[in-house]
């Protein structure tokens, strides 16, 4: 009986913890852009080449990062020597900077971390007159003592809100409720609920919610034809729900209180009320999701291929060189992905045949039945390839792949630390985990069909269809990453 009661403490303690974790996401844990205050000491290139800013091109690129528009810089290419460019990267490497890719590259956004990582420098080439060509030099910097902001990321923070999103991210729960679709009686749509079970709220009928977040005690919530915002002070639904944009969103997130989204029409940004909008760019963007100074995304355009998109140059580089579906970037350096590959045949085992056996037998064979072999052989050249959706890893400096997995088709990938978790065709559609650089995977849960697979604070959150009850969120369930753990959050 004594083993019996630590066991449902321990759930119990589970739940407790997930729930205390799940706080409002403030702007601190932002997975983009912090602020800090200048570094006396960091060369000027326009001082080392004694050429002026372009401030019309660097007042846009400002405003598509949102920093301050003194700290950002367009240099004309014909402008800048090549020996003042060679002296104002070795002035940063003198000064403890470490570069990741190459100012060579054409199109390549460039960034420079100090030792601290607090402050540093981010370049790129840029085509300011969009006729083909690179014809200028963008450099976002803290520069003498100027106050500003620095794209610092923090990858743990990025993966779990990327992951989420990449299933749609359709809940949020924060310390007392869930928001997400589900009945109360014979109604459907967007409800908030009691993690308790108790005190169902329709909020919005017959709506799906989608890309579901929390900003200082408001959610955000897109339906199929507009972005509302809902009070969650106010127990009045009428009054609660306010349409803050028309129109079928198809990102959502927000990023330094600025409401980031895409539509078929392009990018977009605007103020947390709708208000103040801005267009980035008119590209068709899938899956959108701003990372520092960059927005990866699948392009529609070009095969389903991820690209990332600079707001400081605005140079779009393809980034894999696959369909791919459910990317994230789960390190500096790696992005993680799901694409549709041929599988391999197995090779042949040996036999301990030799080889003139071997030969002879095979010849004896072809003689016999020379005809029939023929026409087997043309027929199955013409069967199509063995395929299977597969996890891959890229690496980003140079795109190289490596198969880690197979994986359910339509699953979401979420990174919690070191591993990637994923749905598998195995067990009826489990929840497996992988290490990020490969192995073995793991089985973590044990309920089939999961779905809806997201993160909370290093928690795994998955909605079992095999469960599935009238009342739509009675079985949303939380397990430790190893599966050791599992309660129901609702239950």
């Amino acid at each position: 009986m004594k083993r019996y009661f630590l066991l449902i403490m321990a759930v119990l303690m589970t739940t407790a913890m997930l729930l205390t974790a799940c706080q409002p996401q403030s702007e601190d844990q932002a997975p983009t852009i912090a602020s800090y205050e200048g570094y006396s000491n960091i060369p000027d290139l326009g001082d080392i080449a004694g050429v002026k800013s372009d401030k019309p091109l660097a007042s846009a690129a400002a405003a598509r990062m949102d920093v301050d528009p003194e700290t950002v810089f367009v240099y004309p290419l014909g402008d800048i020597p090549e020996d003042a460019l060679n002296v104002w990267t070795k002035e940063l490497k003198a000064r403890g900077f470490e570069k990741n890719g190459t100012l060579e590259e054409a199109g390549n956004t460039v960034t420079w971390y100090s030792d601290d990582r607090k402050i540093g420098v981010v370049a790129g080439y840029m085509d300011t007159d969009k006729q083909g060509g690179m014809d200028a030099l963008g450099v976002f910097l803290v520069n003498k003592s100027l106050a500003g902001r620095y794209v610092d990321i923090d990858y743990d923070v990025v993966q779990e809100g990327w992951g989420n999103a990449n299933n749609g991210a359709r809940f949020f729960i924060d310390d007392k409720k869930i928001f997400g679709f589900g009945y109360v009686g014979a109604a459907e749509g967007m409800l908030s609920k009691n993690t308790d079970s108790s005190a169902a709220l329709m909020l919005i009928e017959g709506a799906h919610p989608r890309y579901v977040h929390e900003w200082d005690k408001t959610v955000y919530a897109c339906l199929s034809d507009r972005l509302v915002a809902i009070d969650t002070k106010e127990k009045d639904p009428e009054e609660a729900v306010t349409t803050l944009l028309d129109g079928n969103l198809q990102s959502l997130q927000i990023v330094n209180e600025k409401l980031w989204y895409t539509t078929k029409n392009g990018l977009f940004y605007c103020d947390l009320d709708g208000e103040n909008t801005v267009k980035v760019n008119g590209k068709k963007m899938k899956d959108a999701y701003l990372v520092g100074d960059k927005v990866y995304y699948r392009d529609t355009e070009d095969e389903n291929t991820e690209h990332a998109y600079s707001l400081l140059t605005e140079a779009d580089t393809r980034v894999t060189e696959e369909a791919v579906s459910s990317f994230f970037l789960g390190s500096k350096g790696n992005g993680y992905y799901i694409a549709k590959r041929d599988v391999k045949p197995e090779e042949p085992a040996e036999d301990e045949e030799t080889t003139d056996e071997k030969t002879t037998e095979k010849a004896a064979e072809d003689k016999e039945a020379s005809e029939e072999t023929t026409t087997a052989a043309e027929e199955a050249s013409e069967e199509e390839p063995e395929t299977a959706w597969t996890l891959i890893r890229v690496s980003l400096k140079d795109g190289e792949t490596t198969e880690l997995t197979t994986v359910r088709e339509g699953t979401a990938l979420v990174g919690i630390g070191s591993k990637v978790y994923y749905v598998s065709d195995e067990h009826q559609g489990q929840i497996y985990s992988i290490s990020k650089s490969g192995g073995t995977p793991k089985r973590v849960t044990r309920d089939e069909d999961c779905k809806y697979l997201m993160t909370f604070h290093d928690m795994i959150l998955y909605y079992d269809y095999d469960d599935e009850t009238e009342e739509g969120l009675e079985h949303i369930y939380i397990s430790t990453p190893d599966g050791f753990m599992k309660s129901d959050i609702l239950g």
